[in-house]
């Protein structure tokens, strides 16, 4: 019983450190990660069922709402079976780093000395040489950075034994990045406010999994400003907000004024600026007191983006007048309608400026200012340093692992330096490197007319 749970134990972990097993986790987290891509993450289940209908243009003739949300394909990176793969992926470059790399490792630190020409036969690349002894090829190995083992007529010299640590740094970046992902996906979270100036917003309610581990912070953030920049010809430039970190006893922790690709961080949270919108206008009626109305965004009949908000605007409720808006430069449109019907009335649709009164059916109306609002993308992700640290630690390795390991060994005897030698890549450059040395260490044949005067001497 003892040997047959051995044997199924060795093969197992034979299994999952097979190179084979390591591709195909790779190729299947790749394909997760294009679906995790493709598919917006973290919607609700009303935006699946209208984007991805079960009848009619289904998408890829297949991936319906009820599909994406039964293989929890709307929130892959959290999903039960990702973590699987990451973790069977992790066991499988841990058994083969344990089972493979290391013994390679330690095979190559270990070195013995041939003592007879015969048992360098086994090695492809060998020659034999007349020579004068070893002290000149251990010159030439020495010079190449090779580290030279010498013992009487015998020679053993090593080089890019750090080569074989590659592989290893390799895996463990591989299992620092896989670590960090995880880490990031049930510790970190995301979310966004609209938020007008002047106001606060606090990050207590995220978008978190069901198996989420992460703890949003007390403190909130106030929305000092608000304003965009505008190009020659009206167009977006940029848009910023003067945000303020406010602690829960109301002191201000850190303040900076964001932009696109300029966040705010502060304590594991980064806060981007991600978009805006036209929040709310102050209106003046007559002789009534300002009145901040909200507005919410429309669809302008050019297909561009503009705000808008319909107020009653007498007292029977015939006519309803409609405030629309492209931007916070200032420019409106007033369009009185009968709500009833929805017709417009035309005639009497008026252009306004902010601050400027207009007369409009009779009645006196200042815009007194637009309000913006901001939109904050908010993202927590503890993983990012673990990730970070894991890509820098890959760069190392792959370079690692381009270095040669070069092994040499050489046996004198009468006369003739038998050597041989192998590497683990780079065969070519390394068996020039041989012929130059073999060249270098050579000791020249006598020629034919020194030869005959010798022998008759």
């Amino acid at each position: 019983m003892t040997s047959l749970w051995r044997d199924i134990r060795h093969e197992v972990a034979a299994w999952l450190g097979s190179l084979k097993l390591a591709i195909g986790l790779f190729l299947a987290i790749a394909a997760a990660s294009i679906a995790g891509t493709v598919i917006p993450q973290g919607e609700s289940t009303d935006f699946y069922r209208q984007s991805y209908p079960d009848s009619g243009a289904v998408v890829w003739g297949f991936v319906t709402w009820r599909f994406i949300i039964s293989l929890g394909l709307d929130e892959v990176y959290r999903s039960w079976w990702f973590v699987a793969l990451l973790l069977l992926l992790a066991t499988s470059l841990t058994i083969c780093t344990f089972r493979r790399q290391i013994p390679m490792l330690k095979a190559a630190q270990n070195w013995k000395f041939y003592t007879e020409p015969r048992q360098l036969s086994k090695y492809a690349l060998r020659t034999a040489i007349p020579a004068r002894g070893t002290g000149p090829l251990a010159e030439q190995l020495r010079a190449g950075r090779y580290k030279v083992y010498q013992r009487d007529d015998l020679i053993y010299a090593t080089k890019g034994t750090i080569g074989r640590v590659g592989p290893i740094v390799v895996h463990v970046s591989l299992l620092l990045i896989m670590a960090g992902a995880m880490i990031g996906a049930f510790g970190g979270y995301q979310t966004q406010r609209m938020t007008l100036a002047g106001d606060s917003f606090d990050i207590k309610a995220v978008e978190q999994s069901r198996l989420s581990l992460a703890r949003t912070p007390d403190w909130t953030v106030r929305v000092n400003k608000f304003w965009i920049d505008y190009r020659p010809d009206g167009s977006v430039d940029q848009f910023h907000s003067d945000l303020s970190v406010v602690s829960p006893a109301g002191k201000e922790l850190t303040r900076k004024i964001i932009s696109v690709n300029d966040p705010l961080i502060y304590d594991g949270v980064t806060m981007y600026q991600a978009s805006w919108g036209v929040g709310a206008f102050k209106l003046r009626l007559n002789d009534s007191p300002v009145l901040t109305i909200p507005m919410q965004p429309i669809e302008a009949p050019n297909g561009q983006e503009a705000w808008g908000q319909a107020i009653p605007f007498d007292k029977d409720g015939r006519v309803a007048l409609q405030m629309v808006t492209r931007g916070l430069q200032g420019s409106l449109m007033l369009l009185p309608f009968n709500p009833r019907t929805g017709e417009t009335v035309r005639e009497a649709a008026t252009p306004a400026r902010v601050g400027k009164p207009v007369n409009i059916l009779g009645q006196r109306l200042v815009i007194e200012a637009l309000v913006g609002q901001t939109g904050i993308q908010i993202k927590a992700d503890p993983g990012i340093p673990v990730v970070y640290a894991g890509f820098a630690l890959l760069m190392v390795g792959l370079a690692m692992s381009y270095l040669s390991h070069s092994q040499v060994w050489a046996i004198y005897r009468d006369g003739q330096l038998h050597l041989a030698g192998r590497t683990n890549r780079a065969q070519i450059s390394f068996e020039r490197e041989l012929v130059r040395m073999v060249a270098a260490v050579q000791t020249p044949r006598p020629r034919t007319s020194d030869a005959l005067s010798a022998a008759q001497e």
